[in-house]
């Protein structure tokens, strides 16, 4: 479906064929948005009920980025912090008790974002080169 859009220059009009994009705008990705946002909320909570203060997490949502700041150089490490393998062993373990709440908070934390990066489309780039990290 075309619609036409003219553009003045002038006093003369020129019409410009504009495409119109089809179809649904929402992908199924998309849904990794509701328990990527239910494990925030969570985590959230729990912190909050624990004395675990927002810088906390903050630190703990922005650190699976910080390798992006290395470039190229980052790009393993980064792509290694957005597995969610990772942090859902971080949570398994932190779950135990074995170290303060504080870990299971920002392993939480961690793993929303993950999971939220999921939604958004932001995986992690397996190729050997690129600068995009």
């Amino acid at each position: 479906m075309t619609q036409i859009t003219s553009i003045r220059a002038g006093d003369a009009r020129i019409p410009a064929p504009v495409k119109v994009k089809e179809g649904r705008r929402l992908r199924w990705r998309h849904l990794w948005l509701v328990p990527g946002l239910a494990i925030a909320i969570y985590a959230n909570q729990l912190g909050n009920g624990n004395g675990v203060g927002i810088l906390a997490l903050i630190a703990f949502g922005i650190a699976p980025d910080v390798p992006r700041v290395l470039g190229s150089r980052g790009q393993s490490v980064h792509g290694l912090l957005h597995q969610p393998v990772a942090p859902a062993i971080a949570v398994a373990i932190a779950a135990t008790g074995v170290v303060p709440i504080a870990w299971l908070v920002g392993a939480l934390v961690w793993f929303s974002h993950v999971v939220i990066g999921r939604a958004i489309g932001d995986l992690p780039r397996q190729v050997a080169g690129r600068s995009d990290a």
